[in-house]
């Protein structure tokens, strides 16, 4: 299979042509414990480039063409958090570890990747309702929460909008690796009044995270 190939391929198309990304995962590991995994490997693997030249070659290519990608990238992170923007992290994990252990410390940064991706749509969403932004607020809703009137729904569902909330006490729980649940205590414009309010959020596609369903419950005094 030709890698690159596919990726000219399906990402040339005009609807590809832009990607979003998380953050980037960078694998750190000694050079001498690469090369003895690669003569381990090579016993029993059949593969010609198995071996100290080849391997040294590659690890060439890596630092003088790869590296220059992650500094730029760590580069791009240290910028958007001096502006207070949200930043694409880079994320350093340790390689000269059991397999078991390399790939649960894989799953907690991608872990946080998704439940940050999903705080955020959430955020922006709550943001919609406080500016009275009723296109963002749409496009982040499934059609199913939606009817014929657009310019009444936000306020039908979220009641009067236009201020700032109160918000606190936020949880995030992953029901699959496509739908979450975002929860938080929210207190009315006026102060009278707490509930806990719960947004489902399902991973639809080039949408992204849709807000498919919603609930509140009154919170006593």
């Amino acid at each position: 299979y030709d890698n690159l190939e596919g990726w000219v391929r399906c990402m040339a198309s005009p609807e590809n042509r832009v990607a979003s990304a998380w953050g980037c995962l960078v694998y750190t590991c000694p050079l001498e414990e690469l090369e003895r995994r690669i003569l381990e490997r090579a016993e029993t693997s059949g593969r010609s480039d198995d071996n100290l030249k080849s391997a040294q070659k590659r690890f060439t290519t890596f630092e003088q063409q790869t590296m220059p990608v992650v500094e730029t990238l760590t580069m791009v992170q240290h910028l958007q958090e001096q502006a207070n923007m949200p930043a694409h992290k880079v994320e350093e994990i340790t390689g000269d570890k059991s397999i078991e252990e390399v790939w649960s410390d894989t799953q907690a940064v991608m872990n946080r990747f998704v439940a940050n991706d999903v705080l955020t749509a959430n955020a922006q969403l709550l943001q919609s309702v406080e500016q009275d932004d009723v296109d963002t607020y749409v496009a982040l809703c499934s059609e199913d929460l939606l009817d014929d009137q657009m310019e009444e729904i936000m306020e039908l569902y979220e009641g009067e909008v236009g201020h700032k909330m109160d918000i606190a006490n936020p949880n995030i729980e992953f029901v699959t690796g496509t739908k979450a649940i975002v929860s938080y205590d929210r207190t009315t414009p006026d102060g009278t009044q707490t509930i806990r309010e719960s947004r489902v959020w399902s991973h639809q596609g080039n949408r992204g995270w849709v807000n498919v369903h919603f609930s509140r419950t009154p919170l006593l005094p």
